[in-house]
């Protein structure tokens, strides 16, 4: 983050999470529109955030679509880390076992 500037999101939509595991990590690819939510027992889902292009401006009023919502499988354990590349725009997580999917 830049010192001395502040950014606030709030996004309200609701997501289906199974089994109700809990959440407990999230990370927010910001220049492309994706957000990685991950939790307890493998759980992990990517969704795509589309913001209105018909305002010229972004506004508080401004509407936003998820244009995809995947659940992503190959951990077992709880998710401990998510992190996104912007260059490749990759996604890496990593779960309470130790293993590593990018």
């Amino acid at each position: 983050p830049v010192q001395g500037s502040s950014m606030f999101v709030y996004l309200s939509k609701k997501i289906a999470i199974p089994h109700n595991l809990a959440l407990q990590v999230v990370a927010w690819n910001s220049a492309q529109g994706w957000i990685a939510c991950g939790g307890e027992s493998g759980l992990l889902k990517v969704l795509k955030l589309e913001s209105s292009t018909e305002a010229p401006a972004k506004t508080a009023g401004a509407q936003s679509n998820l244009s995809m919502n995947q659940t992503l499988e190959g951990h077992q354990g709880n998710i401990m880390v998510i992190t996104w590349n912007d260059n490749f725009r990759k996604l890496t997580t990593s779960d309470q076992n130790g293993l590593i999917i990018v």
